[in-house]
């Protein structure tokens, strides 16, 4: 479980939410963290004060085999903060990017040309961000 402060500082801001009075809703996390699908509270940080303005993803089209290497090499890159495996589709990883400057998008571009398992990579930037609930 990932430590933190916990709900508790904001319990009563979400029975007021969720519409439910405070028992309730303590109630309820607790016996969510206790059947394990509420697991921790983290912080919620804003990158953009960070620095980190640009925000996107990119596709790399790789064979399996090169897999577990493009994921040990993103572990140390800075602009790198999250990897999936893709099961479907065109590209075998996706890479959740941020970037402070885009001198470092370059740079990446540089470096998906000169691995030579990568057969194709796509850099999707993102806009505004917009909560859908």
């Amino acid at each position: 479980m990932s430590e933190g402060i916990g709900v508790g500082p904001r319990l009563t801001e979400l029975a007021r939410y969720v519409e439910v009075p405070r028992s309730t809703a303590n109630l309820r996390v607790r016996m969510l963290m206790e059947r394990g699908i509420v697991t921790g509270y983290r912080p919620e940080i804003n990158w953009e004060e960070l620095g980190y303005r640009i925000n996107g993803y990119i596709g790399i089209e790789c064979p399996k085999s090169a897999v577990d290497d493009l994921i040990e090499f993103l572990r140390k890159q800075e602009w790198a903060f999250g990897v999936w495996e893709a099961t479907a589709g065109k590209y075998g990883l996706f890479v959740m990017c941020r970037f402070k400057q885009y001198s470092e998008i370059e740079e990446l571009q540089t470096f998906t040309k000169t691995v030579q398992e990568v057969r194709d990579a796509e850099l999707f930037l993102l806009g505004a961000y917009s909560p859908l609930k």
